[in-house]
């Protein structure tokens, strides 16, 4: 955040342009150098795009993480990155394969007790047809026997008739009924297969290949209770080994490295001195104080609460880094010097210098032994300097301090400059007369 207190290296620089008089008043000479205004703020370094690994579907039970790859470790393409335990799952694909099993064996006994029973009819059948052959041979003596004999032989040709279709339907019906069964069967064994593939690519799905290069973060969510067949649990804070996890619940990330941003957060006051494309020193110091530099992307709309009984509220700012190392990975803290403006060759002076007496801005240039008090007008500040637009030539020496009384000297009036020229000597003279006056109080 922008600091009130005027660093060392400035206060340096200063000593390096004053001179100690004897009257110990520190003494600054003016010069025309580059002003600028500048933000410090820290933000957290991360990913323009991430890849989030996420935990399969399941339908049969809950999941815990039985193996995930280390944070921060570099993983390549198809690498295995997480390994998923569902015993449940487990459990139910091998009831499902038991279940399968025991369908086909019904299947395969089902054709052998069919081809028996078709074959004891089929030899019935074979047995009347024979049975009805000589019956018919017999028929040729009925001219020759009695009639009571001819009535018994025509009665046992029409029972082996009958037989013979009584047989016969009964394998047609029992065709049909063994197809109708047969199919049945056969529509179960196709449906426990798709329920035996089913389970066997969730189960293949409990072992997560990472898709992309990159470097592995763990992922952390909000704790929550889950009831389960085994009683009420905890699942949710940080992803490691024995966590508990559901469906489609975000494991890790896999950041593309190419394109980094830095995610700062603002106060209200110097979120509206931020300003989309302004650029921003980059140090990142946990990589050896590696420098880069960016560029503000956006500004959200929308304040975040510091807590929730706070009005302070603090804005997410997202800077675009111009070029990233291998090095800088998400996560890390991020050192960031926003320029907010910038000014070439323009005149300066101390803040330190500048005093205000009625409301009017006022430098003490020195003149021999004594500090002629001189009217200034002001531009862009920032915590150290001051940009001086009207009352200074940009050649004067100003005091540091504010100097006694009777060190002030009121009736010499400094030549003005160019931009001061315009204002009028009554003008002049009046704020003189108000300034010698507010000194004699």
């Amino acid at each position: 955040m922008k600091s009130f207190i005027v660093p060392f290296f400035l206060l340096l620089l200063v000593a390096t342009s004053c001179r100690e008089r004897s009257i110990n008043i520190l003494t600054y000479d003016l010069k025309n150098s580059d002003f600028t205004e500048k933000l410090e703020v820290t933000g957290t370094v991360q990913a323009v795009n991430n890849n989030t690994v996420v935990s399969p579907r399941n339908y049969y039970g809950s999941m815990s993480v039985a193996y995930i790859a280390n944070t921060g470790s570099y993983v390549k393409k198809g690498d295995t990155v997480c390994i998923l335990s569902s015993p449940q799952l487990i459990s139910y694909y091998e009831s499902f394969i038991t279940s399968l099993e025991n369908m086909e064996g019904d299947l395969k006994k089902m054709v052998a007790v069919n081809a028996l029973d078709m074959s004891l009819l089929d030899a019935q059948l074979e047995n009347t047809i024979v049975q009805l052959k000589l019956s018919s041979l017999d028929s040729l003596q009925m001219s020759f026997v009695p009639p009571v004999n001819r009535k018994i032989l025509a009665l046992e040709i029409e029972k082996a008739s009958v037989e013979r279709r009584k047989i016969e339907k009964k394998q047609s019906a029992k065709k049909v009924i063994y197809e109708s069964e047969l199919r049945q069967i056969e529509l179960r064994i196709i449906q426990q297969q798709g329920r035996i593939e089913m389970l066997n690519t969730q189960i293949d799905a409990l072992v997560i290949v990472a898709e992309r290069d990159g470097i592995v973060l763990h992922t952390e969510i909000p704790e929550m209770m889950f009831m389960s067949s085994s009683g009420i649990g905890t699942i949710g804070g940080k992803i490691e080994a024995g966590s508990s996890v559901l469906s489609n619940m975000a494991l890790l990330m896999l950041p593309d490295l190419s394109e980094m941003q830095i995610s700062i957060g603002v106060s209200e006051t110097d979120y509206k001195r931020i300003e989309s494309g302004q650029k921003v020193n980059i140090i990142i110091d946990a990589v050896d104080n590696l420098s880069t530099t960016g560029r503000i992307n956006r500004k959200t709309l929308v304040g975040k609460n510091l807590q929730s009984d706070s009005k302070v509220k603090t804005y997410e700012i997202v800077i675009d880094i111009d070029s990233c190392h291998l090095l800088m990975k998400p996560g890390l803290s991020a050192s960031c010097e926003i320029i907010i403006n910038e000014v070439k060759d323009t005149m300066l002076i101390p803040t330190m210098a500048i005093f205000e007496r009625d409301s009017l801005k006022t430098v003490y240039v020195v003149d021999q032994d004594m500090f002629v008090p001189v009217i200034i007008e002001t531009g862009e500040s920032n915590s150290s300097f001051t940009i001086v637009s009207s009352g200074l030539k940009g050649n004067e020496r100003i005091a540091l301090s504010e100097p006694a009384y009777n060190l002030i000297q009121y009736d010499i009036k400094p030549e003005p400059d160019e931009t001061s020229k315009s204002e009028s000597e009554s003008d002049y003279g009046k704020a003189i007369e108000s300034k010698r006056k507010f000194f004699k109080r």
